[in-house]
C-alpha cells in the first residue's frame, strides 16, 4: 500500500466521521460509558485483590494461653512449635505485652486501660505465622488440642468473605459489560452502515474501476477502530481523574486502607480498556460491513 493510498484511506475516515458526526458521537459516548464502567470494575476487582493479599501475607494465629499457667509450661510448647513445619514464624507475648499494644493501638480508650491498671484480664500467648494460609486452620487445629491453650483466633473468615467479594466484583463486572458490549455493538453497526449508505454510489464507482474490496473496507475499519480509541480515550480520563480523587480522600478518611497506587490502576485499565475498545470498535465494522456492504 503506497503512501498516497494510506492518506486517501485517512481522509476518507476523517470525512465519514465528520458526516455522520452525531452517530459518531453517540458511538464515541457509549463505547466511552461501556469501557469506564469495565474500568470501574477493574479497580475495585485490583483493590479486593491487593487487601486480600496483603492480609494473606500477613495473616497470624493469634494463641491463648490458660490463666495460671506457669512459665515454664509456655516455653515448653514454645519450643516445640518452633519446629513444626507449618510454621514460618512464633513469637510468645505476654498480658503486660499485651496490654501495652492495646494501648498503643486504642490510645483513646482511657476507660478501658484503667481497668487494664487495677486488674489486667488479657492473657499470655503466642503470635504465629505460617508458610502460606492454607496451613493457618490445620496449625490452628493442632494448638486447640494442647492443654494450656484457651482459644486461638485467626482471620480465616475475613480472608473468606473477600476472596468471596472479589469473586463476585469479577463475574458482575463481566455479566454488565457484556451487555453493554452488545449495545456498543449494535451502535457502531448503524453508525458504519450510515457510512455505507451515504457513499453507495462512490463505492461503486470504485469497484467498477477496480478497486479491490479490501481497498474499500478499509475506510469502514479505521472508522471503527478510531471510534473505539476515541471512547478509550474519554474513559481513561475519567477514571484517571476519578481515582486521584478517591486517593487524596481516602488518604484523609482511611489512612490506613491500603490502596493500589494510580500508576498500576492506570496501567491496568488502560490494558484492559484499550483492547476492548480496539475489539468492538473492529468487531462491530467487520459485521457491519459482511451484513450491509456487498463487495
Amino acid at each position: 500500500m503506497t503512501l498516497s493510498s494510506i492518506g486517501y484511506l485517512l481522509r476518507e475516515t476523517g470525512r465519514s466521521l465528520r458526516r455522520n458526526l452525531w452517530m459518531t458521537v453517540a458511538s464515541v459516548s457509549t463505547v466511552a460509558i461501556s469501557l469506564f464502567v469495565l474500568a470501574v470494575f477493574v479497580v475495585v476487582s485490583t483493590n479486593v485483590t491487593h487487601v486480600t493479599t496483603l492480609l494473606q501475607n500477613q495473616v497470624e494465629l493469634k494463641v491463648f494461653i490458660k490463666p495460671k499457667t506457669n512459665r515454664a509450661q509456655e516455653m515448653a510448647l514454645l519450643k516445640q512449635v518452633r519446629v513444626w513445619p507449618d510454621v514460618r514464624r512464633v513469637e510468645f507475648f505476654t498480658k503486660v505485652q499485651a496490654a501495652a499494644q492495646l494501648r498503643r493501638e486504642f490510645p483513646d480508650q482511657q476507660a478501658l486501660f484503667q481497668v487494664i491498671a487495677h486488674s489486667n484480664p488479657l492473657l499470655d500467648g503466642y503470635d504465629v505465622f505460617t508458610h502460606t494460609p492454607d496451613q493457618i486452620p490445620a496449625v490452628a487445629h493442632r494448638f486447640a488440642r494442647e492443654r494450656i491453650v484457651h482459644n486461638v483466633i485467626y482471620q480465616g473468615t475475613i480472608i473468606k468473605r473477600l476472596t468471596g467479594l472479589g469473586r463476585i466484583v469479577k463475574w458482575s463486572g463481566w455479566i454488565v459489560e457484556a451487555l453493554l458490549a452488545a449495545a456498543t455493538l449494535l451502535i457502531i453497526i448503524n453508525t458504519i452502515r450510515l457510512a455505507v449508505f451515504a457513499r453507495r454510489r462512490e463505492i461503486q464507482v470504485m469497484r467498477l474501476v477496480g478497486a479491490t474490496n479490501w481497498f474499500i473496507r478499509w475506510p469502514f475499519i479505521l472508522e471503527g477502530l478510531v471510534i473505539g480509541l476515541l471512547g478509550t480515550f474519554l474513559s481513561e480520563l475519567v477514571v484517571g481523574l476519578g481515582y486521584r480523587w478517591v486517593l487524596a480522600r481516602a488518604a484523609i478518611a482511611l489512612p490506613f486502607w491500603p490502596m493500589v497506587n494510580l500508576h498500576t490502576i492506570m496501567v491496568r485499565t488502560t490494558l484492559f480498556t484499550g483492547l476492548g475498545g480496539l475489539a468492538v470498535g473492529t468487531i462491530a465494522s467487520v459485521i457491519a460491513l459482511r451484513r450491509f456492504l456487498r463487495v
